[in-house]
């Protein structure tokens, strides 16, 4: 039977690999890291890094999936009757609250899975109140377009140390998409 204790110890033990291997993702790619180098940084034996992952990547994978499902519980808490504003601004918010895990995740490492992943996580509710005369097709284009801007945006944003408040990086997204959206038709 598993104790408190042990849990508690499997949490803790956790926490540390998944620090460890995010601060070494600050200096090289994940391809660069060993397990070595993750247990010597979190003085976690490797046996015990095996116990519970198969390889750094199983690692990486628990720590994007953990950081989809936080956002989405901190989203879910946005009332389905605000605008689309407060909604990227709650989520610029929480990005802005996890700066380093994200900074890592969406600046340093390209890492394209969990950029699609997240867009397809925490934009999929995001109106950006487009008026297009156009078709289904096209307007998709457009749609996405804008999302990638938006992600552009967002991670110049998170290089630029916060530069601006979220509220007035929520803004300026909404004004650029807005502005972009009525060049197409």
């Amino acid at each position: 039977m598993v104790t408190k204790k042990q849990n508690q110890r499997v949490k803790l033990t956790r926490q540390l690999l998944r620090n460890s291997l995010i601060e070494l993702m600050g200096n090289k790619p994940i391809g660069k890291i060993t397990i070595k180098e993750i247990c010597e940084n979190s003085d976690i034996n490797r046996s015990t890094f095996y116990a519970h992952y198969t390889d750094q990547y199983a690692l990486l994978c628990e720590i994007e999936n953990e950081l989809i499902e936080h956002v989405q519980e901190h989203l879910k808490k946005i009332d389905s009757n605000a605008g689309s504003v407060q909604y990227l601004e709650a989520l610029l918010s929480y990005i802005e609250g996890h700066a380093d895990i994200f900074r890592i995740l969406l600046c340093k490492q390209e890492n394209l899975s969990f950029q699609s992943v997240f867009i397809e996580n925490s934009f999929f509710n995001l109106k950006l109140n487009l008026s297009l005369n156009c078709s289904e097709s096209v307007a998709s284009y457009v749609y996405n377009y804008l999302i990638m801007g938006c992600l552009s945006v967002i991670k110049q944003w998170i290089e630029a140390d916060f530069d601006m408040s979220s509220k007035n990086l929520a803004d300026l997204i909404f004004r650029l998409s807005d502005k972009a959206a009525s060049v197409v038709y």
